[in-house]
């Protein structure tokens, strides 16, 4: 079943786009990671714009975390006071990030750029979950560093005092590669605030999903407005499946140990970094993007693009909470089903 994207004016073959969204939200889940990080790469490489490529992956995240904050909200887990701070930074860094790409996209270079800052990235971030899983296998506690402690600009938050420069500097960094990867930031916003402020898992996945409900929506915006570079076709069809793949990633991912899914996670970062750079050295030619308005939604985000980028948070935020309340149904009806019986 092909059709052509009305922004990306790319023609896909929607059941293989589903199954592929399906399989990097299984991994997702099971791993407890953006599918971004992977499936980012392999759309790049079908031939989609990279700059509707990271927009569309932002936007399609707004739901779901919108689902997941109200929960952890519901259950009191959320250190709103450290979320604002890195709210109010990450839109920042998310600011120059979407410039740096509307800039990048002038010169034909944001297809190399990404997939530079992805080699890089995953990488390094790659690299050092696979140390620290065997450096720590049978350690669960993470001391902050001294020099850390020691830092000025200090602030009471829930889990103590906590110099701003750390909000400051996870809420910069994590919001720029969100506007230059179409990641939510959790990746890093997570383990930094772990090491860097001393909070539980529990606590930073929490703070992590209340910052990316409002950096995706902002991000999401801008990237629409700007770049032209939210596809609201491809962003539903991936929503769809990557949220009921993940259903059953999260079930998976309770089955197995935690050290070997760390383990697994690293290796998976690794590869996509070898096949990010693959693709860096093997693209040539600059990557032109021009919005063609040949359909509905082209010309309206071509005439009305205030009205189009407003539209796109709007359904991804009630298709997203939608989907997201009925996987974790189905995710709570398997689990009763299989994973309780004694």
């Amino acid at each position: 079943m092909e059709i052509l994207l009305p922004i990306a004016h790319t023609e896909i073959n929607v059941i293989k786009v589903l199954i592929l969204g399906i399989v990097v939200g299984v991994l997702s889940g099971m791993l407890g990671i953006g599918g971004g990080i992977i499936l980012n790469p392999i759309l790049i490489k079908m031939g989609i714009p990279s700059v509707v490529v990271v927009g569309t992956s932002i936007s399609q995240m707004i739901g779901a975390s919108l689902s997941g904050f109200l929960n952890y909200l519901k259950a009191g887990k959320v250190d709103t006071k450290m979320g604002k701070y890195v709210v109010i930074y990450g839109v920042i860094g998310g600011f120059i990030g979407v410039l740096l790409i509307n800039y990048l996209k002038q010169s034909g270079d944001v297809k190399k750029f990404i997939l530079l800052v992805y080699t890089v990235y995953l990488f390094l971030l790659g690299s050092f979950i696979f140390y620290e899983s065997f450096k720590n296998k049978e350690k669960h506690e993470h001391k902050v560093p001294e020099f850390i402690k020691n830092l000025p600009l200090k602030k009471g938050f829930n889990i103590g005092q906590v110099s701003l420069i750390v909000p400051a500097g996870i809420g910069l960094l994590s919001g720029f590669l969100a506007a230059v990867m179409g990641i939510g930031g959790g990746n890093l916003v997570v383990p930094a605030l772990m090491y860097l402020a001393g909070y539980d898992v529990v606590s930073a996945i929490a703070i992590s999903i209340f910052q990316m409900v409002f950096i995706t929506s902002f991000l999401s915006f801008l990237h629409s407005y700007f770049n032209h570079g939210v596809d609201i076709i491809l962003g539903l069809i991936l929503l769809i499946g990557s949220s009921f793949g993940a259903v059953f990633g999260s079930i998976l991912g309770q089955k197995i140990n935690r050290f070997y899914l760390k383990v697994f996670l690293a290796v998976i970062m690794l590869v996509v970094a070898a096949y990010s750079l693959k693709q860096f050295l093997s693209t040539k030619e600059k990557e032109i993007f021009k919005l063609v308005p040949d359909n509905f939604f082209a010309n309206l985000l071509t005439n009305y693009p205030l009205v189009y980028s407003i539209l796109v948070i709007v359904i991804s935020l009630v298709v997203g909470y939608i989907i997201s309340i009925i996987t974790m149904r189905i995710k709570d009806y398997f689990m009763k089903k299989f994973l309780n019986k004694s």
